[in-house]
């Protein structure tokens, strides 16, 4: 039973004044400033038009600074990306960046419309059916050089899970600029799919309130409760998924600071399933984009829930243990981050903030099992500000699927199933490909019909009307995108579609391109030979009867990989800190698009193992993909300082394709940066145990980096920003560490983006500033002044020595406990990666001695 642990209505009473009173004195400083530096003058003499709004203001304690988000408006309208960062310490302005614009001419144009008809928007953004628009207020976007009055809208899909962020003329309804706030990772590699666009997720809970700026949205509970325990049964971070380590119960595993009535309360509601205050994870098997079914812990909140996979198993038989491991591995990233600055003020996902800023209600919605495709995973950030004291908000949402087993021609993937003739019944099943769209078929559906030839043949103009009623469609799969060849099959009355490439027996994973979302017919990809049997009998007057089902004995969970869970919320933690918060990351904007790169980075970071160290090179989602843990992963090479492995730079953003391909370079920096901390501050596989840590440092760094870069940053923008954080939070003390890494892959000193829309300008550079050329190499000996490093610290059951030097000296250890009495000593060669295994110690506080020829150290550990 839930027990109170204090009343608190004083104490948010006297937070929101506070928080009131500390807006209203950064607005008058941010507008003081601005009056007075004259940054919103304009070259056409209308400067009196010009002003400025807040946007969100974050308290960053790592920094020890408030964030400041501004939006530069004209005539009382929002300039569209004419965004500002402020820093306030003090009450003072210490750091003002911005874009806005300097040359503001107002365009004459004719009546605005108050809001388009769903007709207009249906056929500006090719979509058949519209499930809601939601407005924001009106804009002004530059255009040919002048500015023309903008409508900003949300347009979701009802066909689909997109949701695009759409900003069009006032009059017209012209586009002038549109993205989808979902980002998809198909986690395949780029040949996997022929197209790069899959299914997408949707967002919603938009409310139009008006709400003081900076307060919750949401009613004030009147107590805060001590949670009642739970157990789950899961795989416990820092494993990446089941190929890495066995489950473990753990019990009541959240940050009671962060999350302060547990994970299944949201301090209104007490939940019994997978739901509570930072997430509601279920099953989406319909595609239905709502709540599906979620597993029950029962009054004592009990997640222990039998699991086993194999080539015979069906993945749905342990349902409820992978939606329980979804659900640990979002509150754990919601716990994580929150400690980095993943904050209520910083627009994190919360149904309830409990006082401390920011808006709520947007709790993420985690749909395992997810019934719009396979080998995929998204997420849609959502948004939340306020604007002229109106509350927009939209929750995110994660969208989880299940994975191919691997196959062979002596094992295919069961798609189909001959019905007639015999002569076609008893031929061998071939391997097949899924597609990213269309209808799935789970829980045992399937489609039963005659084979029908469609003409054209590779359905790239729509067949006859009526032509196809009733068929299975065989089409080929050449000279245009599969979810346009399907779509236009199901217009001309298909109920289902194969399509054979004409040229080998190897099939393909389909992605729908740009019209896959309006497809709602299940479809799969066979090779040559079957092909033309199917055509050739067709061709002969033959009647084929064939049925659609899928066999999923044997595929993965997704939501039982840890490493794309963290990417996928990764995504959210990039796009809600980066500028207004949504938007920003758009490959429409910069074709530098490094969001995959930063999620990346996030999954390696909570799955770094204990005895990690740089020489073990990692490769992205080997389990999903059904490699070995040794595997190479699915991107470009594997993460890893050591240029024999990963010899990626920054002027091979010029010839690489795809946003998971450039991430993939920005990440690679991020991970050589990563390990250049862990050499110089040491290592703790647990990075909430110690700020001090080199890996807790770097990822701090980098969420601050997140909250002081540009909208629409390059790799430029995203290392300078890098940099401004050691500044501002750490005095510049590692400002040379930080150059020199990202000089070893090209973005140094004058490297350079060109133009943000284009994507093969980008020049690399290897020089470092002209101070840290002199000062570096004295700077790296002094800082680590080949000091040894004892590592994981604390530890739980063995630990590592790391940074000996290379020579023929052996390196004697020795462990002492707090009373002086030895409980280990051992001699080995410096070369030995061997570990010191402390089980069976006593939990407490030992001392190690090291010693390596004439070096002596001595190191305080602790053992949990």
């Amino acid at each position: 039973m839930d027990r109170k642990l204090f009343l608190w209505p004083f104490s948010v009473a006297v937070f929101f004044a506070f928080g009131k009173m500390n807006a209203q004195i950064s607005d008058r400083l941010i507008q003081d400033y601005y009056q007075k530096s004259g940054q919103l003058a304009q070259k056409n003499g209308t400067s009196s038009k010009a002003g400025v709004i807040i946007l969100n203001e974050d308290p960053s304690k790592s920094l020890g600074v408030n964030i400041v988000n501004v939006q530069q408006t004209f005539d009382g309208l929002r300039v569209y990306n004419a965004l500002g960062k402020v820093m306030i310490k003090e009450n003072k302005v210490i750091s003002e960046k911005n874009d806005f614009k300097k040359n503001i001419s107002v365009a004459s144009q004719g009546k605005a419309k108050e809001r388009f008809s769903e007709d207009l928007l249906k056929q500006k953004l090719n979509l058949t059916e519209i499930s809601k628009v939601d407005y924001l207020p009106n804009v002004y976007f530059e255009k040919n050089g002048v500015y023309v009055l903008a409508k900003e809208l949300f347009v979701s899909d009802k066909k689909s899970s997109d949701v695009w962020h759409v900003i069009a003329d006032a009059e017209t309804g012209e586009i002038l600029t549109k993205d989808n706030l979902t980002l998809d990772c198909n986690f395949t590699h780029a040949d996997s799919f022929d197209t790069g666009s899959e299914a997408k997720a949707e967002q919603y809970l938009v409310s139009e309130e008006p709400a003081l700026a900076g307060a919750m949205s949401q009613p004030l509970t009147n107590n805060l409760l001590v949670p009642s325990n739970a157990s789950y049964n899961v795989f416990p971070l820092p494993v990446e998924a089941p190929t890495f380590g066995p489950r473990a119960i753990i019990n009541n595993p959240w940050d009671i600071t962060v999350s302060p009535q547990g994970w299944h309360s949201d301090g209104t509601n007490n939940y019994t399933n997978t739901r509570g205050n930072n997430v509601y994870a279920y099953s989406d098997q319909t595609n239905s984009n709502t709540a599906g079914y979620s597993p029950s812990g029962g009054a004592t909140l009990n997640f222990d829930f039998p699991y086993a996979e194999g080539r015979y198993i069906n993945p749905f038989t342990h349902r409820d243990a992978a939606i329980t491991n979804l659900f640990y591995m979002n509150n754990k990233m919601h716990d994580v981050f929150y400690k980095f600055g993943f904050t209520e003020s910083a627009r994190n996902y919360q149904t309830n903030n409990f006082g401390n800023g920011g808006l709520g209600n947007d709790a993420v919605n985690a749909e395992a099992f997810d019934g719009s495709g396979l080998n995929n995973a998204n997420f849609s950030s959502g948004y939340e500000t306020i604007i002229s004291g109106v509350t927009y908000l939209q929750a995110p949402r994660m969208q989880m699927y299940l994975w191919d087993r691997a196959q062979t021609a002596a094992d295919p993937i069961s798609r189909y199933q001959y019905n007639s003739p015999s002569t076609a019944v008893s031929r061998p099943k071939v391997m097949t490909g899924s597609a990213s769209f269309g209808t799935l078929l789970f829980d045992g559906q399937t489609v039963t019909g005659d084979l029908a030839v469609s003409v054209p043949a590779d359905a790239c103009t729509p067949p006859a009307a009526g032509s196809l009623t009733g068929k299975i469609a065989v089409i080929t799969s050449v000279t245009c995108e599969y979810g346009l060849k399907v779509l236009n099959a199901q217009n001309a009355g298909a109920i289902g579609a194969i399509v054979y490439r004409p040229s080998t027996d190897t099939p393909v994973s389909m992605g729908g391109g740009t019209s896959g979302s309006q497809v709602n017919i299940p479809a799969i990809n066979i090779g040559k030979t079957e092909g033309l049997y199917m055509v050739t009998e067709l061709g002969n007057g033959n009647t084929i009867n064939l049925t659609l089902g899928n066999d999923f004995n044997g595929f993965k969970h997704s939501s039982l990989d840890n490493g794309i869970i963290a990417h996928e919320y990764g995504h959210g933690i990039s796009n809600r800190l980066t500028g207004q918060g949504y938007s920003c990351l758009s490959t429409a904007n910069s074709a530098e698009q490094m969001g995959e790169g930063w999620s990346d980075f996030f999954a390696l970071m909570l799955t770094t193992r204990p005895g990690d160290t740089s020489a073990l090179a990692r490769g992205m989602s080997t389990y999903s993909a059904d490699q070995p843990t040794t595997g190479g992963g699915i991107r470009l090479a594997k993460y890893s300082p050591d240029f024999g492995i990963n010899n990626y730079t920054y002027g091979r953003t010029n010839t690489v394709s795809g946003s998971h391909a450039i991430g993939f370079i920005w990440a690679t920096m991020l991970w050589d940066l990563t390990w250049k901390y862990i050499e110089k501050y040491g290592y703790n596989s647990d990075v909430l145990a110690s700020t001090t840590s080199g890996n807790a440092k770097v990822l701090q760094l980098v969420v601050d980096g997140l909250k002081l870069q540009a909208c629409s940053p390059t790799f430029i923008d995203g290392r300078d920003a890098i940099l401004q954080a050691d500044a501002v939070g750490n005095g510049g003390l590692d400002k040379c560490m930080i150059w020199k890494t990202f000089a070893k892959r090209g973005l140094g000193v004058n490297a350079s983006a060109g133009v943000k829309a284009t994507a093969n300008d980008q020049v690399e550079d290897f020089t470092v500033p002209a101070e840290c050329n002199a000062a570096l190499s004295t700077q790296d000996i002094k800082a680590a002044d080949n000091k040894f490093i004892v590592f994981p610290n604390p530890t739980y059951d063995e630990f590592f020595v790391g940074n000996l030097d290379q020579s023929s000296q052996d390196v004697q250890i020795k462990m002492f406990d707090m009373s002086g009495k030895l409980v280990f000593s051992d001699a080995r060669d410096p070369q030995s990666k061997k570990a010191v295994s402390t089980k069976g110690f006593q939990k407490g506080v030992y001392m190690v001695h090291i010693k390596q020829g004439e070096k002596i150290q001595t190191e305080k550990l602790i053992v949990r």
